[in-house]
């Protein structure tokens, strides 16, 4: 099944099979649909949709789940399975009723609004009082975006994340990189704010003329856990998923990061540390950051920005 307009289906969709909601994790969806798990009807769920219960799922629950269809962490599910197709760009003005995001959608007011959506339980008409809203920009339009954000923090129409928001991500996620380190690459992404009391994230998505870039999605070979320090050539896909950071290494060709908390973590010209599985993938090596969600393990940092904040000795320390 497709979309309603009959569009591919994209990063951060969500599909429906029966009462079992899953998000899309990738951007090759032929001639299956790479998705997650999310949302599963519950009589004791604490989310409410036409007269049924339903919860989010933890992941280590959803491998109980389409056993058929789950293999190395994800579903792919045939087309002839879903029922339905959410896109956030489609479903904007619906997620709208929400007032929370029609200020979001009023204060980025000059970006399309073809460009934009809401991913996550308000896409789907899942919210629960625990819900933030996760936004969606596209394309070229999410430099506009977060460019729009940064200002607003700056003259006060947004405030960026306090310290109790900053700690409850760290722990949330496992990150085993010191806080200082790990907030010191936080505040300069711009890709999160409170407007109000209303916290989102400004999540960047391909526009559909980008979508057949030719980054790896799938897994490669596995040659071992390494870290490796290299040149950032190119950072125009570095909040995308998974984040794209093409190097200036003798071997490795990009370091590809599968997991949120590393995105956005180095510019173009700088220096990183990087560290998670060396893998061959279409005869290229490449390493990958983020192959659990708790990436306790694994990281990306700037060298450079650490030595401008005086974070060098720290983080050097902590790697010894």
């Amino acid at each position: 099944m497709q979309s309603t307009l009959g569009k591919p289906i994209r990063l951060r969709d969500f599909v429906r099979v029966r009462d079992y909601y899953f998000s899309v994790v990738g951007y090759k969806n032929k001639p299956l649909v790479k998705c997650m798990l999310r949302y599963i009807p519950d009589e004791k769920g604490n989310r409410m949709k036409n007269g049924k219960k339903f919860r989010k799922i933890s992941q280590d629950e959803v491998g109980k789940f389409f056993k058929d269809y789950f293999r190395d962490g994800l579903f792919y599910l045939p087309y002839d399975l879903i029922d339905d197709v959410y896109k956030p760009e489609e479903r904007l003005k619906f997620a709208m009723k929400y007032r929370e995001v029609k200020s979001i959608v009023e204060f980025f007011e000059g970006i399309p609004k073809t460009e934009m959506g809401v991913t996550g339980s308000r896409l789907i008409d899942l919210v629960s009082d625990e819900s933030d809203v996760d936004f969606v920009v596209y394309g070229k339009f999410w430099f506009y975006a977060r460019e729009k954000l940064r200002r607003g923090i700056e003259i006060g129409k947004l405030s960026e994340p306090d310290f109790n928001t900053w700690d409850f991500i760290y722990k949330k996620r496992k990150i085993s990189l010191p806080f200082d380190v790990f907030l010191a690459h936080e505040r300069r992404k711009y890709h999160r704010a409170f407007l109000g009391s209303t916290y989102f994230d400004l999540l960047y998505v391909r526009d559909y003329d980008e979508i057949d870039r030719s980054i790896p999605e799938e897994k490669g070979k596995k040659l071992g856990k390494i870290e490796i320090e290299a040149e950032v050539l190119d950072d125009n896909f570095i909040f995308d998923y998974p984040a794209y950071y093409p190097i200036k290494h003798r071997e490795i060709k990009a370091v590809l990061c599968f997991t949120h908390t590393y995105v956005g973590q180095a510019f173009r010209g700088e220096r990183i540390v990087a560290r998670g599985d060396l893998e061959i993938i279409d005869n290229q090596k490449y390493l990958i950051v983020g192959t659990k969600r708790e990436v306790e393990d694994e990281y990306i940092v700037s060298l450079n920005l650490l030595n401008k904040l005086g974070l060098l000795d720290e983080f050097m320390k902590w790697k010894t």
